[in-house]
C-alpha cells in the first residue's frame, strides 16, 4: 500500500475524507515499545481524540502505509471513538511497529468507518496510464450476483479511471476501489506497482497492455452422479 498521506492531497475528492496525525519521534517509539515515557501515550490520545471528534462518527484509524488488520482485536472491533482504543489496537498490531521502525510511516491515517460490502470492492490495473484490467478483491468465494452485472462494472471502472488518470503521477498504478450503493466510486488504497498481490491475475509476469476487462471468481465445479473416488 501507497502512504495515503502521499496522494490524498490529489485525489481527496476520489476517496473518503481523512485526517492525518504526523507523530513525533517519541509518539513512534511508545508505539513501537509499549512504554509510556514523559506521558507520550496521553498526549497522543488527546491529539486522536481532537481528530476523531472532527470526522463524523466512529473511525478507522491506521498508520498511513498499513492497517492494524494483524491485531488479535482487529476481527472483533475495526472502529473507533476515542484515541484510547485506537492506540490499544495500533500497540498490538506488528505491521505498524514494522512500518514505524522502517520508516515506511511517519503519521497515522484517520478516516471515518464504513462497513464494506465485499462484493463492492475490486482492484484496478492501470498500466501506461490506461485501465488494463479489474479483479474481484475479496476472493473468499464466488459471488453469483456479479457475474450478471460484469460489463457494468467493467465501464463504471473505465469511466472512473478516466477521471483519475489525469491526477496519477506515475504511468502504472494498481488502485482499490469501492462501488457505493448510490452510484459512486471512491478510493481506497493505491498500491505500488508489482509489489502487491495481482489476485486473480496470479502473477505479474504477463502483458499488461492487454485489456482483459474484469475477472470475477469462477463459480465452483459440481460433480453430479455416482462420483466414486479411491486412494
Amino acid at each position: 500500500m501507497s502512504a495515503l498521506s502521499d496522494w490524498y492531497s490529489s485525489l481527496a475528492d476520489f476517496t473518503f475524507p481523512t485526517m492525518f496525525v504526523r507523530l513525533r519521534e517519541d509518539e513512534k517509539t511508545f508505539l513501537v515499545s509499549g512504554e509510556d515515557k514523559n506521558g507520550v501515550a496521553d498526549s497522543l490520545k488527546k491529539r486522536i481524540d481532537r481528530t476523531i471528534a472532527a470526522l463524523p462518527g466512529s473511525c478507522f484509524v491506521g498508520a498511513d502505509t498499513v492497517s492494524p488488520d494483524d491485531a488479535p482485536s482487529f476481527t472483533r472491533k475495526k472502529s473507533h471513538s476515542n484515541g484510547k482504543t485506537a492506540i490499544s489496537t495500533l500497540l498490538a498490531s506488528s505491521k505498524v511497529k514494522t512500518a514505524l521502525i522502517e520508516g515506511s510511516s511517519d503519521r497515522l491515517s484517520i478516516r471515518p468507518y464504513r462497513r464494506m460490502d465485499k462484493t463492492r470492492e475490486f482492484r484496478l490495473f492501470i498500466f501506461n496510464k490506461e485501465l488494463s484490467c479489474m479483479s474481484q478483491r475479496n476472493l473468499e468465494r464466488h459471488f453469483r450476483r456479479l457475474e450478471g452485472r460484469r460489463d457494468e462494472l467493467w465501464q463504471r471502472a473505465v469511466d472512473f479511471s478516466k477521471e483519475i488518470i489525469p491526477f496519477l503521477d506515475q504511468e502504472n498504478a494498481v488502485v482499490d476501489i469501492y462501488f457505493t450503493s448510490d452510484g459512486n466510486t471512491l478510493i481506497v488504497d493505491m498500491n505500488e506497482w508489482g509489489k502487491c498481490d495481482p489476485l486473480l491475475f496470479r502473477d505479474w509476469d504477463r502483458d499488461w497492455s492487454e485489456k482483459t476487462g474484469l475477472k470475477l471468481m469462477a463459480e465452483p465445479i459440481k460433480m453430479k452422479g455416482d462420483v466414486k473416488v479411491s486412494f
